[in-house]
């Protein structure tokens, strides 16, 4: 099919293509009555714009991208959803790029997005300080970028995310006051965030007198959910269950390790809560359905995503004012969602 352009638009309407291209864009030089006739014009003929040509000429795409380390993840695929939903009200169009983890997709998504004259950015990095160089270019020269989710990335800008320390403190605690002492942390290893959920996790067993033991702290590497990470898993929680002295408790800090572990455990015919409390970061909305039904810390998406458009959209409102912003962190707090895998206390 043929693309229409602003100059047959105008020759349809006898108005020039100028006068079409600001009618388009809303421009206050153009009367509300030749904006009604032109958009009633170009919505009969299916008109649809020629961004590209947009954009060479404005130096501006009116797309923003958000970069996940995986969609999979019930976390991140509601925060993508909340974002398509606030930006559907502007005249902002979202792309999703996807890094699995690993730094060198991290650098291709990036790069892609300064290919593509990208406006803007929201970014879960993959590491502390991976791209760094990358990033601070682009906020240095290209468009403004915002960190969501693993908020110890070095990288000098907005971030929103939750207290990662308070939460698992919380989480330990209450397995604590449960009755159980013999705690695991399992994690996805080398991901930002590690440091200070260990350090939670570590402070509640301080506070109750309980001495730390290494071991309980479980690390398992994955790039995707759709790894195949059943097997290392298994074996590590084994290995755990048939020490001298096994855990009584398992506290697991990302959705798919959440999910896979309940589901090792019932394997294992461990049973839940009598035998093991279980705790997991998750935002699946099946956590009621699960047997037994999961005791979850969930994530504020909605929050996270409304702040993080609210912070870009104002830096690109004043994109031309450097040194304009005094960057913040912001932290948002979290609810532990009591099910039946944190029931029956020993105390």
């Amino acid at each position: 099919m043929k693309r229409v352009t602003l100059k047959e638009i105008g020759k349809q309407l006898n108005l020039s293509p100028g006068t079409i291209s600001k009618a388009l864009n809303d421009s206050h030089e153009i009367s509300a009555e030749t904006k009604r006739m032109i958009l009633a014009y170009t919505k009969k003929i299916n008109y649809i714009p020629n961004f590209s040509a947009k954009s060479l000429k404005t130096g501006r795409s009116n797309t923003l991208a958000i970069i996940v380390p995986f969609i999979s993840s019930s976390f991140f695929f509601d925060f993508y959803e909340e974002i398509s939903l606030i930006l559907s009200q502007t005249n902002y169009q979202l792309i999703l790029l996807q890094t699995f983890n690993d730094e060198k997709k991290e650098k291709e998504a990036l790069e892609l997005c300064v290919q593509n004259n990208i406006d803007g950015i929201i970014i879960s990095p993959v590491k502390n300080d991976s791209s760094l160089s990358l990033l601070m270019y682009i906020m240095d020269q290209i468009c403004p970028i915002i960190i969501f989710d693993r908020i110890n990335h070095q990288l000098d800008t907005f971030k929103i995310g939750i207290q990662n320390n308070k939460v698992i403190y919380q989480a330990t605690a209450e397995m604590i006051k449960n009755g159980r002492k013999n705690i695991i942390l399992l994690l996805c290893k080398d991901i930002g965030g590690n440091a200070t959920r260990i350090k939670g996790y570590k402070d509640a067993l301080f506070n109750s007198s309980i001495p730390y033991n290494e071991d309980n702290i479980v690390e398992i590497s994955y790039s995707s959910p759709k790894d195949d990470i059943d097997a290392e898993l298994e074996r590590k929680i084994s290995a755990l269950l048939s020490s001298p002295v096994p855990p009584e408790a398992l506290l697991s800090t990302t959705d798919t390790l959440s999910l896979k572990v309940l589901h090792i455990l019932n394997k294992l015919k461990v049973k839940i809560p009598e035998n093991m409390n279980l705790i997991g970061f998750s935002n699946t909305p099946f956590a009621n359905s699960l047997n037994p039904s999961l005791t979850t810390i969930a994530q504020p998406t909605r929050l996270m995503a409304d702040k993080s458009v609210e912070l870009l959209l104002e830096m690109l409102k004043k994109r031309n004012k450097k040194n304009y912003f005094e960057f913040e962190t912001y932290f948002l707090d979290c609810q532990i969602e009591h099910r039946k895998s944190t029931s029956a206390s020993r105390e």
